[in-house]
């Protein structure tokens, strides 16, 4: 029997082999999930897996229909010179041995993490990467970075919301492959909102849900704007906040955790998007769920106008107060050590 010093001591010395990079090159040595189109090289790796090769320069397409794990990704360069990411194709099997094997009783339990608008996956992989070895190193969870194909550059903003759907769909094929973990919870920060919104299923399941930043209409989880359009449509995208809240695990048909909606009211980003001219829509990570304007037009909390269904499963978390002053603008705050706490306190 293990003892807990030899469990800690086993642990350590995992997460020290995953999570090095310098001695092999890698720029990322642990797990990650990807939607973005892999293509195949035709050689193995020393292990026998599959070799890979995709880029942030792939275009996202709105049918996507596919997703893969990964793992050892390093940068090379193709036939053509050009430099891409490199990595080993995982079956659902092996993903999850990786992430049981980081946990201390054996039994895994992944944060999904789905990056926002203008993030290239050299970006999330190395904002992972720090977040892992200073924050999320503690043998709770283990946080595995989800990318879609996003063109970046802030003049792409209409060209990300149209690949969101695609991505989407890239994650709902991996439902069988994500069922391999009885516990999991996902994060989706920005835009990466939109993309679990056009991934929302009911057979698609989690502990918790934090959406943090969401780059997404603050009244996803009204009743009027849930009952509002074709109601005769099952598929209309004003169903999709109930669709999220169903995601939900549940035990004895009461959801197990909830979805936590992370609120900077400053947040620089979600403001200038919530005077798009397209739309003139506040944005949920800015003003939060069960919130109306009043008479005077300031935003007033009102759980009435939350659809009834749901409102239990969602709250709230406000983050401006546990920012510094540097900080009080923040929309990619997702990593802070005050952030991450939030997650470790309620992953469990």
């Amino acid at each position: 029997m293990k003892t807990k010093s030899t469990s800690s001591i086993t642990l350590a010395i995992f997460l020290l082999q995953v999570w090095s990079v310098a001695s092999a090159g890698y720029f990322y040595k642990g797990l990650a999930l990807t939607s973005i189109d892999v293509i195949k090289t035709g050689e193995k790796s020393e292990g026998g897996n599959p070799l890979v090769h995709f880029d942030g320069t792939i275009e996202g397409r709105a049918d996507d229909k596919d997703a893969t794990f990964l793992k050892n990704i390093k940068e090379v360069k193709d036939a053509t010179g050009k430099k891409v990411l490199e990595a080993e194709k995982l079956t659902v099997a092996q993903a999850k041995a990786i992430i049981n094997q980081a946990s201390s009783d054996g039994k895994g339990k992944p944060l999904f993490c789905i990056h926002g608008f203008n993030v290239q996956p050299r970006t999330h992989l190395k904002t992972i990467k720090e977040a892992t070895l200073d924050k999320f190193n503690k043998g709770k969870f283990m946080p595995i970075p989800v990318m879609w194909p996003s063109e970046g550059g802030t003049t792409n903003y209409w060209g990300d919301r149209e690949t969101t759907p695609g991505a989407g769909n890239g994650l709902k094929i991996l439902k069988q492959a994500l069922d391999s973990f009885p516990s999991k919870s996902l994060l989706a920060h920005s835009m990466g909102n939109r993309v679990l919104r056009y991934a929302a299923d009911a057979k698609f399941k989690f502990d918790n849900i934090f959406m943090v930043a969401a780059d997404v209409q603050h009244n996803i989880f009204n009743k009027d704007y849930i009952n509002s359009g074709k109601t005769t449509d099952e598929d209309r995208r004003e169903l999709q906040g109930m669709k999220i809240c169903s995601m939900l695990t549940s035990t004895n048909g009461k959801p197990k955790g909830k979805v936590y909606v992370l609120v900077n009211g400053a947040d620089f980003a979600l403001n200038a998007s919530g005077w798009n001219p397209t739309t003139f829509t506040p944005r949920l990570g800015a003003i939060g769920a069960h919130y109306r304007r009043n008479w005077a037009l300031f935003w007033t909390e009102d759980k009435k106008v939350t659809h009834p269904d749901i409102v239990d499963c969602i709250e709230n978390v406000g983050c401006n107060s546990k920012f510094s002053l540097s900080q009080k603008t923040a929309h990619s705050y997702q990593y802070l050590p005050q952030i991450v706490t939030i997650y470790q306190e309620k992953h469990f």
